[in-house]
C-alpha cells in the first residue's frame, strides 16, 4: 500500500498525503487477511473545468496512490442559466471533456500496472434533481454517454459492471444534493461521505459545506439520515480536487480491504463495502462484528462481538463505536500514559513547514523547499507526505525521495494563495524507531540555508519552530512527536442487544490534529 515509504525502498513520492510502500499491499492495521490500498476515485483537472493536465495528475497520483480514477466533467442535463451567462463555464468544459475522451481512457490503460497502480476510467455526472455521481467502469472500455435520467444512467451503468458513486450528498435536494428516493444500492454500494465540499456523516459534524454555491448541509441528506431509513450504503471519501491533485492532503481518500491491487479486486471490495473514508491522515482502521467485516449484513443475534483496531498518523483523542447512530463505546488514547518504555515501540515525528507573510500584507509568493532528513541512533520505518493541492503550478512537484533507514529528502513548495482551508503548509510524517537520545538532523538548501538538530527526547517535552528569515518569512514547525500508546488502539468487546429491527454499527476515529476516519457499517438483522 502507498501509504507510507518503507526506509530503503529507494523511492520517490510525489503526492498528496502519500508515500509509497515498496512492497504494496501491506495488511492493515488489524493484521488482517486482505490488504489495505488508498485510492482518490473523485479527482479533476484541465479536461473539463477545472485546472491541471491529465500528464501531471498521472504523475501524481502514480507516485501516492494505489489506485486512481479521473473523474473529468461531463454534462449537467438540468442547468440552470446563471447570471452574466457563467453556466458557459460548464458549458466549456463538458466539450474539453467530450473532445478529450479518447486521451481519457487512454492514459488510465496506459498507467494500469496491476500491482503497482491501477487506474479505472471514468467521469462525472451532474444534476440538480437526482445529485452528482461518479460512474467508474471495471476494466479498459469505456463509454462517454449523455444521459438525461438518473434511471437510464443507473441502467446504462448496471449493464456495463461499473459503480455509480453519489457524491457531496448533504446539499438539498435540487440544488446538486442526492435524491434518496432513486439511490439504488444494487448500483451504488457507497456513497462519499468526505470531500473537499465537507462532511456528510451528519449535519452536525466537523467539516461543514462551506465552500460552494449550493448552500449547507441538510439534515435529511446526510449519511445518518440514510442509514436510519433502513437503506445499506458503505462510506468512501476521495478530494473532488479541482487543482489536478489527486490525492490532495485535507480532501478526503478512500480506503479499501482487497485481496489484492487488481481492477477487479478493487471494484469487488468496494460492491462488497469493505471501504472507508478519511479526511486527511492515512489512519488505518479495521473494524469486524462476530468476525464479519465492515459492510456485511449478518443474521439475526443478540451477542455482537465488536472488535476495533486503530493506528493513527499522530495522537487519536478518540474511536467510537456508534450503533443506530448513537455512540456505545468510546476509547480515548490521548489520555494513556507514556513512559520509559514507549519508546519500545515505533514514534510518529512530523516536519510542517510553510506559513510565511499573511494576506493582509498583498506579498502572495510561492515558496520552494529543499531539505535533507537525517536520524541518527535510530531508524526509519517509513516515511509519509502529506501534501495538499495549492497553490496550483503546472511544473512544480512535491516530492519525498531517497528513503532509507537513515534519511531522506523533501522538494516541495507552499504558498497561501488558493491553500485548502488557508492551510499554507506541507509536512511529512516519519516513522521512527529511536529513543530519547536519537538525533534528528534538518539540513535545508531552500528558502534559506540552515541546520535543525533535535533529539526524540526533547521533541517529546515541547514542540520548536524555526524561521527562515526575518519577520513575515516562512517557518518549519517541529511538533511533539507521538508515542504509540497514543496513536494505536484496539479493543474488543460484546453488545448485547436484540430488536426487530436491523441495527448498524460504524466506528468513527478522531485523532487531536482534526483527521477523521468513518467505516462503513456492519448491520444485524432484526428479529432476535
Amino acid at each position: 500500500m502507498k501509504n507510507s515509504a518503507t526506509a530503503g525502498a529507494g523511492v520517490a513520492l510525489g503526492a498528496d498525503a502519500a508515500a509509497i510502500q515498496s512492497a504494496s499491499g501491506s495488511e492493515s492495521a488489524g493484521s488482517s487477511a486482505k490488504n489495505l490500498y488508498w485510492g482518490d476515485l473523485h479527482n479533476h483537472g484541465q479536461v473539463g473545468y477545472a485546472k491541471g493536465s491529465l500528464e501531471r495528475a498521472y504523475d501524481i497520483a502514480r507516485s501516492g496512490l494505489d489506485f486512481f480514477c479521473f473523474t473529468g466533467h461531463s454534462q449537467w442535463h438540468d442547468m440552470p442559466r446563471m447570471p452574466q451567462d457563467k453556466h458557459l463555464k460548464w458549458v466549456r468544459g463538458f466539450e474539453v471533456m467530450r473532445n478529450n475522451w479518447d486521451k481519457v481512457k487512454r492514459l488510465a490503460n496506459e498507467h494500469h500496472e496491476p500491482g503497482s497502480f491501477v487506474p479505472f476510467v471514468g467521469y462525472e455526472w451532474h444534476s440538480s434533481s437526482y445529485g452528482d455521481v461518479c460512474i467508474i467502469f471495471p476494466g479498459d472500455q469505456a463509454e462517454l454517454a449523455y444521459i438525461n435520467g438518473i434511471k437510464g444512467f443507473q441502467k446504462f451503468a448496471r449493464d456495463r459492471g461499473a459503480i455509480l458513486i453519489p457524491h457531496h450528498p448533504g446539499y438539498l435536494e435540487g440544488w446538486r444534493g442526492q435524491n434518496w428516493s432513486v439511490l439504488d444500492t444494487a448500483v451504488s454500494p457507497v456513497v462519499e461521505i468526505f470531500s473537499e465540499h465537507g462532511n456528510a456523516e451528519s449535519d452536525r459534524g466537523p467539516h461543514r459545506y462551506i465552500r460552494h454555491s449550493m448552500g449547507g448541509r441538510f439534515t435529511q441528506n446526510t449519511l445518518q439520515w440514510l442509514w436510519a431509513q433502513g437503506v445499506k450504503v458503505g462510506v468512501v471519501a476521495s478530494t473532488d480536487d479541482h487543482l489536478g491533485y489527486p490525492g490532495a492532503y485535507g480532501e478526503g481518500l478512500v480506503a479499501v480491504h482487497a485481496e489484492s491491487l487488481t481492477r477487479q479486486s478493487i471494484l469487488e471490495a468496494i460492491n462488497a463495502r469493505r471501504t472507508y473514508g478519511v479526511s486527511a491522515d492515512r489512519i488505518e482502521l479495521d473494524f469486524r462484528l462476530n468476525g464479519h467485516w465492515m459492510g456485511e449484513a449478518i443474521g439475526a443475534t443478540t451477542a455482537r462481538s465488536i472488535r476495533v483496531k486503530v493506528k493513527g498518523k499522530d495522537v487519536v483523542d478518540r474511536v467510537e463505536v456508534l450503533r443506530n447512530n448513537r455512540v456505545i463505546h468510546r476509547s480515548h488514547p490521548i489520555d494513556r500514559r507514556v513512559g520509559p518504555s514507549s519508546w519500545d515501540k515505533p514514534i510518529f515525528c512530523r516536519i510542517e513547514f510553510g506559513w510565511g507573510p499573511w494576506g493582509d500584507l498583498n506579498m502572495v509568493r510561492i515558496c520552494d523547499w529543499k531539505f535533507k532528513v537525517t536520524v541518527g541512533d535510530g531508524s526509519i520505518i517509513s516515511a509519509t507526505a502529506c501534501f495538499q493541492s495549492g497553490p496550483f503550478d503546472e511544473q512544480r512537484r512535491n516530492r519525498l525521495a531517497t528513503v532509507d533507514d537513515k534519511c531522506c529528502e523533501v522538494t516541495s513548495y507552499t504558498s497561501r494563495l488558493k491553500a485548502y482551508e488557508e492551510r499554507a503548509t506541507n509536512s511529512i510524517i516519519l516513522e521512527i524507531q529511536g529513543s530519547a537520545q536519537t538525533k534528528l538532523a534538518i539540513a535545508m538548501t531552500e528558502p534559506a540555508k540552515m541546520a535543525i538538530t533535535k533529539s526524540l527526547g526533547q521533541l517529546a517535552e515541547s514542540s520548536d519552530v524555526k524561521f527562515t528569515g526575518p519577520f513575515t518569512s516562512e517557518s518549519v514547525l517541529l511538533p511533539r512527536i507521538t508515542f504509540a500508546e497514543n496513536y494505536r488502539c484496539e479493543f474488543e468487546f460484546t453488545d448485547q442487544h436484540s430488536t426487530k429491527k436491523t441495527d448498524w454499527y460504524y466506528v468513527r476515529v478522531v485523532q487531536a490534529n482534526g483527521s477523521l476516519a468513518w467505516s462503513s457499517p456492519i448491520w444485524v438483522e432484526g428479529g432476535a
